[in-house]
């Protein structure tokens, strides 16, 4: 017998309010875990907002984590593997995410072991320049990918080129990053004052002191980065075709500029975007692929930042089907113009978003990646709960009434990477 099927009951999320540490430090405890794992994340200032040359806000974290002052990088890399713990880093707009994850039986070497690199990094050059040619030799493979290409005009296109998320990746221009650039970084952006703190786990009272200890520890005020973007400015072509010669495939991008996520449409635009392609039933993906075969998948998604969003549709295709499937994306926005959406979707795109907020709750380290969402997105505690009470409450013609606002089809950039030969001569 086939198992009843019912509705997510409310969600709910109570943001933890931070603590500050001895440093001045904000701290975040998430520590509701059943199993015996810490991880500690410190998020740092300095992202590719700060970069005078792409990648460097990535290399820095990354070298950051390879060896400090009284280990080597195989030392760290042993001592890690001895003890199962693992470390991540990563950067963002604004900031760079660095953290370790531990047994709790070992969290206290492995908390001071992580410290000590982040505070006192060796920074080896060796090591850097192990990990510019592997980025160059996958910078270089990308470029050769007509995806890549569309990305990269329509960043140029949205954001005006001389803006930092413009910036073109070259595998030249990571080989061209300096050990003294990156210690330039670090020094400049790596500090007590601009670090937020986020521990996530099984995390008693014994855990907690450990962490405590090991990173309230760093007294090193500095600079606290500021979070102010450049302004975007659009450039005036609304096409542009990105020539790939023998391509046999074309990469489509097309953006739409909306609101950013504290604005009151945010949260029903995207319940409207999911409709139209951010998952496997939407409208986009039965229309385009399952009914015309066009192409093997494609999405779109509201992609929000702090001070700015847009609506992003991406895929790839053979290049006789590139400006049919371009034609059926302004078909499909024109009928959430001109119709309700029907109860019956609205339902299910509800209970798909939802079905994603609660993975949010399924342990303390989604639920520490929301507060980190929070930190790097600009939103505020109660986001996720307006989330919930959103999806509650849309109606189908709220729905129509966003999309005869957002949804404009004559104001989407559409950048297609691929044989511009083929692509020219398609009627």
């Amino acid at each position: 017998m086939r198992p009843a099927i019912h509705n997510f009951t409310d969600l709910s999320l109570t943001c933890p309010t931070p603590v500050r540490l001895p440093n001045g430090m904000p701290m975040w405890v998430i520590g509701n875990g059943e199993d015996e794992v810490c991880r500690l994340t410190l998020l740092m200032g300095g992202g590719a907002m700060h970069e005078s040359k792409s990648m460097i806000a990535y290399l820095t974290a990354a070298n950051v984590l390879q060896g400090n002052r009284l280990q080597s990088p195989a030392e760290v890399a042993e001592a890690l593997d001895y003890h199962g713990a693992w470390k991540s880093s990563q950067s963002h707009d604004f900031r760079s995410i660095l953290s370790i994850s531990s047994l709790n039986e070992h969290l206290e070497k492995m908390a001071e072991l992580f410290m000590t690199c982040v505070t006192q990094p060796s920074l080896p050059a060796d090591e850097l320049e192990v990990t510019k040619q592997r980025l160059a030799g996958n910078c270089a493979t990308a470029r050769q990918q007509v995806k890549t290409l569309a990305s990269e005009a329509m960043r140029q296109l949205y954001y005006g080129p001389r803006h930092p998320l413009a910036r073109i990746t070259t595998p030249e221009g990571i080989m061209s990053i300096t050990p003294d650039e990156v210690k330039q970084f670090y020094a400049t952006h790596y500090n007590s004052s601009n670090c937020h703190v986020i521990v996530s786990g099984k995390v008693t009272d014994k855990e907690l002191a450990m962490i405590e200890r090991a990173v309230g520890a760093w007294n090193c005020p500095g600079l606290i980065d500021d979070e102010i973007e450049p302004p975007i400015e659009p450039q005036p072509e609304m096409l542009k075709i990105i020539d790939k010669p023998q391509a046999v495939q074309s990469a489509l991008y097309l953006t739409l500029r909306a609101v950013p996520r504290r604005h009151p449409d945010y949260n029903k635009l995207r319940i409207l975007v999911m409709a139209l392609g951010g998952y496997f039933g939407s409208r986009l993906n039965q229309n385009i692929r399952e009914q015309k075969g066009y192409t093997y998948g494609i999405s779109a998604y509201l992609a929000g930042r702090k001070a700015d969003a847009y609506i992003g549709i991406n895929t790839e295709c053979a290049t006789r089907y590139t400006w049919s499937i371009i034609d059926e994306v302004k078909k499909e926005m024109k009928r959430f113009h001109d119709e309700l959406i029907p109860e019956v979707e609205l339902n299910i795109v509800k209970q798909h978003i939802m079905s994603d907020l609660a993975k949010t709750l399924d342990t303390p380290f989604t639920m520490a990646e929301y507060v980190n969402s929070t930190l790097l997105f600009g939103t505020y505690p109660e986001y996720f709960n307006d989330q919930v009470t959103t999806l509650q409450q849309v109606t189908a013609e709220e729905l129509r009434e966003l999309a005869q606002r957002y949804l404009l089809p004559e104001r989407m950039r559409i950048v297609i990477a691929g044989d511009a030969q083929t692509i020219n001569t398609q009627p």
